[in-house]
């Protein structure tokens, strides 16, 4: 393997992947902003119980691989970010769970997103565009900030919220009664997202529930904090998520440079590229990275080519998302690249804990 030398052209940059949710009526659902139809109704913690309501099964139909969860709910009051497993899967003030999809190319082909439960539509909205929110400027998005959604009433004093829908793609109108598993509609990026996923909040009585810990936002000390936890989910739903302390969105390889708008677009994960390629670059796209973490990027290929990088995130706690994109290149070699099989791999390592490997990619040169 050649050093870190042959990788002259290195990167780390932030990608903007967050956003606040409002309801459907127009209000921002801040931390402290009001709730849905009406003021924020203070419920005490012991009112809910964690058996209470139905389990719910999972909003979208595409896990096992093909969706993650990119952010929980926020737990921490102050500035800084907690989920309810004390990791930092989230960003401040964050009030749902983020499903998200690999690209919009998957998304023009149509993900589901189901009823979780059996109940009551009794708001829809539709018509927003689907589009990177990070391209608009001002307050084009004051008001619509979940984008396409819809709001259903369930036994017993639950709601549940679907955000950014994909435009044209709602199933139901308000009034419908739907079936626990019945698709509504499809995971778009309309409204406050930067990249294609559904939102998803839960409520008790007008109170935010994190259908994770059980708890309302907020309630989950460090002393609380269960990885295993999925109080409010079904055996089924349990069963097709585990706890990811940081998420690879996606990686893959590309001839050139590429940027945070072509991988969110489905751009750059060629499977095979001609060795008269200009480039070669590998890139990785991870959300929820922590301070102090070290992202390793390597490539290997025919003739000892290769080499690798070590970015090591070094932020304060921020307000923000923890959503970045690294790339690492290396200089062909003469006229042409050697035909092959080569090899990406992303390996995460957190303070205190041993390097794990996150991600493999492989690329034939012909």
């Amino acid at each position: 393997m050649c050093d870190e030398a042959v990788l002259p052209k290195t990167v780390s940059e932030p990608v903007v992947a967050g956003h606040r949710q409002e309801d459907l009526m127009g209000q921002a659902t801040g931390r402290i902003a009001a709730m849905l139809f009406g003021v924020l109704i203070l419920v005490p913690f012991a009112t809910i119980a964690r058996a209470d309501g139905p389990p719910f099964d999972l909003p979208v139909d595409c896990l096992y691989g093909q969706c993650d969860v990119v952010h929980y709910v926020d737990h921490d009051p102050g500035p800084e970010i907690r989920d309810f497993a004390c990791g930092t899967t989230t960003y401040e003030g964050h009030r749902g769970t983020d499903f998200s999809i690999p690209d919009e190319a998957t998304m023009i082909g149509g993900v589901e997103v189901n009823a979780v439960a059996a109940g009551t539509v009794i708001a829809t909205r539709d018509g927003v565009e689907d589009i990177d929110a990070g391209r608009l400027v001002g307050d084009a998005l004051k008001g619509i900030e979940c984008g396409n959604g819809i709001l259903i009433n369930h036994d017993d004093g639950w709601q549940s919220q679907y955000c950014h829908l994909r435009r044209g793609s709602l199933a139901v109108k308000k009034g419908d009664t739907v079936e626990r598993g019945q698709t509504i509609g499809l995971i778009g990026m309309s409204g406050q997202a930067t990249f294609p996923h559904l939102h998803f909040n839960l409520r008790k009585d007008n109170q935010l529930v994190d259908p994770f810990s059980g708890t309302p936002m907020g309630a989950v000390t460090p002393q609380d904090c269960n990885a295993s936890n999925a109080v409010l989910w079904s055996e089924t739903a349990k069963e097709q998520m585990s706890y990811r302390a940081i998420t690879l969105y996606a990686s893959g390889f590309s001839p050139a440079k590429p940027n945070a708008t072509d991988i969110k677009r489905g751009y750059g994960k060629s499977s095979e590229l001609p060795a008269s390629s200009p480039g070669l670059f590998f890139w990785a796209y991870l959300i929820g990275a922590s301070n102090g973490d070290i992202i390793r990027l390597s490539m290997d290929g025919p003739n000892g080519i290769g080499g690798h990088r070590d970015f090591t995130i070094n932020v304060e706690n921020d307000n923000g998302p923890r959503a970045k994109w690294f790339y690492v290149n290396i200089n062909r070699p003469g006229d042409r690249w050697p035909a092959g099989a080569y090899r990406g791999e992303v390996t995460f390592t957190r303070p205190g804990q041993p390097p794990r490997e996150i991600g493999i990619t492989e690329l034939a040169i012909r």
